[in-house]
Formats: structure tokens, sequence, C-alpha cells
């Protein structure tokens, strides 16, 4: 269930080169390899097999795919395989083509004929005999709903459960049958392995072979055209073209690598994509080919098969390089690869001439026009240095170009004149320019700041620091100048004074990267690692990570015209309404809500530019220009990925009892203690990881349960009844899409339980009683009371002292946690269901750093309070019904999360570490901090059948080794 992605396509070798690119495409001609991404799954990831035969995307959005060893599901987290014992004929053979019907059935070819799939069942197409044991290659279903196939056997046609098969006495060439397609016109055409192209129309078949005017016998694959004919993949010809009679070939010399051709598919912007057999995929779009192979960072160069889905990725089945997707970056990245002198973007500005400017550190600077790069700057051009850090347009349009090691430079009418600290400035890093509305021109460096006289720069004076980092420089409306620094506060310039403000005056962090001033006058203040502070009436307040902001380091702040700030960090970028940030400082929410962009999204680079200015740009489209490690990434903020209806959801599979049901109906349990999973999906395959979900069960739950990445629900016995269960997804967190009709599930009663049974009891009871009352009315009467004031008593000395032994049992006396013999038990279980399933299980052990020095300072009352109120925090931070938490031993505690992989549990890992420290508990003695703070190992996997948790924890024990040996209050 891991994905591998492939981050960057590479440029080292490859069949197209790229010198500059339109870095805002819209033709698709024109979009260049490198903004595409490429993901790629093996058999490490659950795949059956790395020779792909086949792939076909399913109306519930999941991927079917076939292998060389069999069938599997995918639903772009985890792949889904079948018990061969179980299921006939495509579980465990090579499978090579897939269709469905309009009702949801499947149509599987396999090595030995064909099945169907429905309901979670499979069944046999036709009889055996019909195909002779040979294999079923493809399938065409016609305007009149007849299905056609492919087979090495001849041609099958079926319809309404008869099934009749096409030879060489019917007028086929041979009977070694490859692919099929159906043109506008209704012809069906037939790709053949020794026989050509082959039409079938008018009940008479046609070949086009090389004395047609074809160039090849062999023929692949065949794929109608929405203009009229079809396309079809020669095994040594190349690509033909057949309209209206007319053959078009394309080969080598028209830019095809290869004439060895395998597979085609048609992209949502009418590109062809073809497979080849030695030189990878090539993408066809306007008479231009453009190749990916392995070169570029494909798994395979020897490709089966090629689908395109319906959210536009392109899916490659390769023979030994697994399952492969190619689908467009979330974000159009311009850097290297697109023409820029260097990767490491540090700075880029919008001039008013519309010319962009992009510092890179080690390229030089560069100048972009019309989508290109037209210029660089460099050392040979008259730069001191090539190491440029920060650019400003000045009034006259001059170019300032500050360097990290050779001071700044004036760029003007092409010319390049460089100052360094002979001419005044106190370092050669610079950091920022920058000009306020009287005319100074201000230089901040990593050892101060100055002001530049039109010849010198001048060093300012009155900061009260002599080795002032400055990184950041802003004038409000008003007139007052802010100041960034590096560990030094920020700083006011007003009425020729300074001032300094510091954490202890309400700002996150004396460390300073960012300032922004918003459309009402508000100052917004980026740091370091602690979050952002607002400045609005002469109060600070701060948003942090635990308020709901994705990160905490904000290295550039901009806004776009809707209201949403763009906040940069070292691992992606992250979204936030300004109007949220607002009423949070205002006391009016308790969260905030931000969107982060990283990994997921296929960034060459998660780490971007920060520390000086500008580290960032909106251009005069509204674009975003965001400087990062390797290149820049450039953000429309009305095309982002979770923009659009939220996906839809379904149900994928549903165990009882450990034993599948089919996903389709209602669910009808046994009576007593049944164990339900339900598993779901979501529709989108692209942003597979980014879906959240939630689920309900009516009758037994009210509220949603907030599931984030887990697409699994488990009820370990439901009381019996009726019930509907409902899951939404969504990518954003604020739309979400339910699934379209309640899953029903009844679990029948025990015949106790049932309303005849109940009756009968009850008449039986009320005989009964009648006649004992009769007989005994005297006795009852006298030892009525006290025979239930005995019984009252019994009974509650009893539950006490069971209640009390299953505390001494099972609970730790100090804390109220579960003690090392539960979490022994809980472990257990957790590990075997984890390994049932497939799922991952995180274990996150934790300890109280320089514990005994607080005994020994404070004494071990105050030790066990401290305890106690670790525990309470450890405790509400394991809320979830699936978390289990436990006194480990001392001052140790151990969490395990249920369905979590390493992400997740890091994430909660860290979140825990900074909940201790935030509660403030003091520590006189700890030399990590003036608080109690903890140290935390993290461990997840997925168990291997047959094997133990005991190398988890001790993985899980290992990181915390670790994070105690480099320096404590950290996540390992």
């Amino acid at each position: 269930m891991i994905r591998l992605v492939i981050a960057a396509l590479l440029l080292a070798a490859g069949s197209f080169s790229v010198v500059a690119h339109d870095v805002n495409p819209v033709d698709p001609a024109k979009l260049a390899i490198t903004q595409y991404r490429i993901d790629a799954w093996a058999t490490e990831q659950g795949l059956p097999m790395n020779t792909v035969q086949s792939v076909f995307q399913g109306r519930d959005g999941q991927l079917w795919i076939g292998t060389g060893g069999g069938l599997t599901r995918f639903d772009g987290i985890r792949f889904a395989s079948f018990e061969a014992s179980s299921q006939p004929d495509p579980t465990a053979r090579p499978v090579f083509g897939f269709t469905e019907d309009p009702d949801g059935t499947l149509w599987i070819g396999h090595s030995r004929g064909a099945s169907r799939y429905r309901d979670g069942r499979f069944e046999r197409a036709w009889p055996d005999e019909l195909l002779e044991g040979r294999r079923v290659w493809a399938f065409a279903r016609a305007h009149d709903g007849v299905m056609w196939a492919a087979t090495e056997n001849g041609l099958v046609r079926w319809e309404k459960g008869e099934a009749k098969i096409f030879k060489e006495a019917d007028g086929l060439p041979t009977r070694r049958l490859r692919a099929l397609a159906f043109d506008k016109d209704g012809t069906l055409w037939i790709a053949t392995t020794g026989g050509g192209l082959v039409s079938y129309a008018g009940g008479k078949f046609n070949a086009l072979k090389p004395e047609h005017g074809f160039p090849h016998l062999e023929v692949r694959h065949v794929l109608a055209d929405p203009a009229g004919g079809v396309w079809a993949a020669t095994a040594g010809g190349g690509l033909v073209r057949v309209q209206d009679g007319k053959i078009r070939i394309y080969g080598v010399a028209e830019g095809l690598p290869t004439e060895q051709l395998t597979y085609l598919a048609r992209d949502n912007d009418g590109s062809l994509w073809i497979g080849t057999w030695g030189a990878g995929v090539v993408r066809m779009t306007a008479g231009r080919f453009v190749a990916i192979s392995t070169a570029n960072g494909l798994a395979g160069d020897q490709i089966w098969s090629v689908h395109v889905d319906r959210e536009g990725s392109v899916w490659i089945g390769t023979w030994h390089g697994g399952l492969n997707r190619i689908s467009k970056r979330s974000f159009v990245v311009f850097g290297k690869p697109e023409g820029l002198s260097g990767d490491n973007t540090r700075s880029v500005i919008h001039a008013r001439d519309g010319v962009t400017w992009v510092a890179t550190a080690g390229g030089g600077v560069n100048r972009i026009e019309g989508g290109k790069v037209t210029a660089k700057f460099g050392v040979k051009e008259g730069l001191s240095t090539e190491e440029a850090s920060a650019l400003f347009e000045d009034r006259d349009g001059a170019i300032w170009i500050a360097t990290y090691t050779g001071g700044i430079a004036r760029l003007k009418n092409n010319k390049i004149e460089n100052f360094g600290t002979a001419h005044g400035i106190p370092n050669v890093d610079v950091r920022v320019v920058y000009r306020d509305r009287s005319g100074i021109l201000w230089v901040g460096t990593s050892s101060g700041l100055a002001q530049f006289d039109g010849k010198r720069f001048i060093a300012v004076p009155g900061l009260g620091a002599q080795d002032e980092g400055i990184t950041t420089i802003l004038e409000e409306r008003s007139g007052t100048l802010w100041i960034g620094t590096a560990g030094a506060g920020l700083i006011r310039h007003r009425d020729g004074k300074f001032e300094r403000f510091m954490r202890k005056d309400g700002l996150a962090s004396n460390w300073i990267v960012a300032l922004h001033e918003d459309a009402n006058g508000t100052l917004w203040i980026g740091t370091n690692g602690e979050g952002i502070t607002r400045y609005k009436n002469g109060q600070f307040k701060s948003i942090r990570l635990a308020d709901g902001l994705w990160d905490g380091l904000a290295q550039a702040i901009l806004e776009d015209s809707s209201g949403h700030f763009w906040i940069t960090c070292n691992r992606g970028f992250y979204r936030v309404a300004r109007a949220d940030l607002d009423a949070f400082a205002d006391g009016l929410t308790s969260k905030v809500l931000s969107t982060g962009y990283g990994p997921v999204d296929a960034l060459r680079s998660t780490t971007f530019a920060g520390g000086l200015q500008n580290a960032g740009a909106i251009d005069a489209s509204g674009r975003v220009w965001l400087p990062s490690l390797r290149g820049l990434v450039i953000v429309d903020p009305m095309r982002l990925p979770e923009s659009g209806t939220p996906p839809a959801v379904s149900v994928s599979e549903i165990t009882v009892n450990g034993v599948g049901a089919p996903p389709g109906g209602e669910i009808i349990l046994p009576p007593g203690s049944a164990p339900l999973s339900i598993r779901y999906s979501s529709e989108t395959l692209l942003n597979a990881d980014r879906v959240r979900f939630r689920y309900k069960m009516d009758g037994m739950t009210r509220d949603w349960v907030e599931a984030g990445k887990s697409r699994e629900a488990s009820f370990p016995a439901l009381p019996h009844g009726t019930y509907s269960f409902h899951v939404a997804g969504s990518i954003d967190g604020r739309r979400w899409q339910e699934l379209e009709k309640p899953l029903a599930i009844t679990v029948q009663p025990h015949f106790y339980q049932t309303a005849w049974f109940t009756v009968l009891a009850v008449l039986v009871a009320m005989a009964t009683g009648a006649a004992l009352f009769r007989l005994r009315v005297h006795q009852l009467r006298r030892h009525h009371a006290e025979m239930e004031e005995l019984v009252a008593i019994k009974t509650e000395e009893l539950r006490i002292a069971n209640e009390h032994l299953s505390r001494l049992s099972f609970a730790d006396a100090l804390t109220g946690l579960p003690n090392r013999r539960r979490l022994d038990e809980v472990l257990d279980t957790e590990w075997r269901r984890a390994a049932r399933q497939e799922t991952s299980l995180a274990v996150v052990i934790a300890d109280i750093d320089a514990f005994k020095a607080y005994n020994d300072a404070l004494g071990h009352p105050r030790g066990d309070a401290c305890l106690i109120e670790v525990a309470d925090v450890i405790r509400e931070a394991t809320s979830r019904a699936s978390d289990f938490a436990a006194r480990y031993g001392g001052e140790e505690f151990v969490i395990l999360i249920p369905s979590a992989d390493h992400a997740v549990a890091l994430a909660f890992a860290e979140s825990l570490r900074r909940a201790i420290e935030a509660k403030g508990i003091a520590h006189p003695a700890s030399t990590v901090a003036p608080v109690v703070t903890i140290s935390l190992g993290v461990a997840a996997r997925v168990p291997a059948p047959g094997s133990t948790w005991a190398p988890l924890v001790a993985e899980a024990d290992a990181a915390l080794y670790r994070a105690k040996q480099e320096g404590r209050n950290r996540v390992r």
C-alpha cells in the first residue's frame, strides 16, 4: 500500500531535449515532459507480479489490473487480490484484457478463456470447449449491446447468452487475434497476429496487408479515432492511421523512437499515447512525438498496456517494471529542465514592465519573458558571484541583486555595478534590499543594516546589536518601517527611533523571516518555526501549529485576490484564509483550517526559500510564484488539486467473521457476536493520498467518526437490530460527499430475542408466577424483606470486589492508565488484527526527560503528580476509540495506533510532544528545557504472516534511544 513516487523526470539522457518552455501551457503540444510526474508500484507495494499486461478503470473509479500472476484491484492506496482457491480462472492466471457492461459486469480475458465478475462473484463467460483452452486478449461492445472478443482461437460474438466463433472458414485471415475497436461508423477493426489489420462490416471481413499498403502483418493494438477511422500499433511497422480507405504511416523518420509498438490510448486533451517494446511510452500531439523511458524515470521500457483514467492520468503496464502512472503535476514547476541556469531558486520579482526576474544560488540571475528564459546574468556578465540571494526593482527600473558571497549589484540597461564591503556594506551576505517612500534605500545583511547615499552604503546605528542579521523589511502605509531579524526580534523604525519587540511582548518567536501588510493595514509576521503573529491595534496575537496551521515555519506570506495567504515552509507550502486567521486571533474560533501541499503533489523539492526578500511573488494574472530548492513552483489559486466536487465514495469490501461478502445489497449478519469490517474507497486515484474519510452507523452512533486516511471501519459485535452505514469523503476538509446509498445492515436475533419468544416467555412466566404465588404467598411475605436486603448487600459486595480486582489486574494504580499486563494483551490482539487485515500498526514509546533529576530536585510526591499530569495529556491525545495508551513502567508510556503508517504516527508523536511541552510543568533540574518534556520513539509496520510484535516494539525503543542520544525533547 506504499506508493513509490519518482518525483522528477531526469533530462540527462532521453529522446527529447528541453531549452525553454511556457510556464503556463494551455496547448497540450507545448506541455513539457518535465511537467509530468511518474508514480510507480511494484510487488513491494502489493502488486501480485511486476508484469502488468492490462489496466482498466471500472465505473467505481478503481483500477482492475491484469498481471502475469493474476488479477488485482487498486484504489490508489492498496492492492486487493483474490483467493485462488475460492475463485475460478482469473485470480491466479495471466490476465490480458477487460471491459465493463453498463450494468457493472466486468469481463476479464485470461490465459484460458474469459470470465465475468459481478457482486463479488466470478463465473465463466462461455464454455471452455469454445476456445479450446486458448487465451482471450480483448473485448469490444457494439452499440447494440453485442459483446465481441479477440482470442487466439478466433473472433467470438456473444449475445443474450449465445456465443458464436468466427475463424478462417468465415473469412478471417488468421484466428490469432489481438485487439478490437469499433469506429464511429460501427465498423469493427481487428488487430491480428500474422494477418494484418482486419475490418468487419456488413457480415464481411476485409484484411489490410503489405500488398495493400499496410506496413506489417503483426498488429498489436487498434484504437478508434473520434474523427473517424482507426489508429493501429504494429510490431515493426510503426504507427498507422486508417481513414476513408487512406493509410498514413508514422515511423522513426517521423519522430517515433522505435517502430515496435504495443498499445494505444487517447487522453483527455486528445493526445495519443503509444506503448513501445523497448523505448518506453510516446506521446503524440499535433503530429509531434515525445518519449518517456527509463532515462526519464519510467520503471520499464517494454510496455504491455496503456490506459487513461477519467482524471487524465496515463497508466502504464510494463514487462518487468510493475505499474506506472504518468500525470500532470499539481503545479507548474519552472527550473533548470525548463531553462533556468540553476535549480536552487531564492527570490523572484515581477517587474513593472512585465519581466520576471529570478535569483538562483549558484546560477546567477535569470530574466523570464513570455514564459521563457531570455537572459542570464552571472560572473561572465559582470556579477561578482553567481550566488544570488534577493532581488528588488527600484523606482527607475534598475534591478538590485543581492548575493550571499559578493555583496550587492545594480543592474540597469544591461550594465552591472557591484558594491562590496569596500563600499560600506556591513557584510557580503545580503538578504534584503528595500526602498521606502521617503526615498531611502535600505540593505539588510547577515551583520546589520545599511543605507545607500547614492554612492556608498552607511551602516545604521541604534539597532542595539552589532551583529544583527536582517531578514526582511516592510514599510506600512502609515510610514512605519518594520525590520525582521534572525533571532533578535522585530524592530520598528518610527520618527527616527528604533524600538524592539521580542517574544516577551507577544511575538511567536524572536526569529522573523517574513512580513506582510494586508488590505486592512494589519501586519502579519512569519517566524522560523513557531507559527505566525498578527499585529493589530498595538496587540500581538500568535497562531501556531497546534492552532491548525499546516506548518509552524512561515518563510513567505503572500496574499491572493481571494483573501488567502500562501505560506512556504520546508515541507512544502500551505494555504489559509486570512478571515480564518482573524477569527482565531479575535477569539471567535478555536481552530484555523489550512491546506498543505507537499510530497503528495510531486513537488521536485519540498524545501522553499526563506530568510530573504522577496521569497515569493504574485504576478499580474494572480498566480503565486514560490522559489524552491529545485525550481519555481507556480500556483494558480483558481486551479487547485482539491478544487471541484469532492470525490464520490463507494464500499469496496465487506468482511463478516473474516469471510468476504458481496458489497452490493443488504448485509445480513447471523445472531451473536459476528465481527463486521467495511472497507471503502474514493473514486479519485490522482488524489487518493489526500482523501480523508468519516463514517457513522445509524442505530449505533449519532455523530460522524473522523477516520482520517483510514479506509476501513470495524465493528466487533453489533447488537441485533437494523443499521445504516454512512461514509463520506473529502479532500479539503470543507466539502464532503456521502455514499450515494447507505449500506443497510441487519443483525439477526437469537431465537430467545425474537418477539414470539418474548410473548411465550411472558405467558409462561405469568402462569408459573400465579401458581407459585398461591402456593407460597405466606412464605414469600415473611421472608421477602430480609431476602431483598440480603441479596442487595451481597450483590453490592460482589460488584465492588470484582471492580477492585479488575482495576488491580489491568490498571496502573498511580495514573489510571492500563498497565504493562493489559498492554501485552492488547498489543497481541492488535498485531493479529493488523496481520489479518494487512494494515499498518504503529507503536509510540514516550519517556519523560530527566525524570530522575525531577524526583531528586522536587521529591517523589511531586514526581507522582508529574506522572499523573503527563498521563492525562496522553489520555486526551488518544481519544480515538481504536487508540490505546498504557504506562510501560517508571516514566515510560506506550501508545498503540492501529491502521497508522509512519507519517501518521510521527505526526501524532510530534503533536503529543508539543502538548506535553505546552503543559508547562516546571522542571528546575532539566538540561533540556525549563519545563517537563518528553522524548518519543516511533515505529510502524504491516505485520508479516506468522511474525510477532516484539521487533516492532524493539524498533520503537531503539528510536526512543536515538531521540535521547540526540538531545531529548524530540521524535525519532
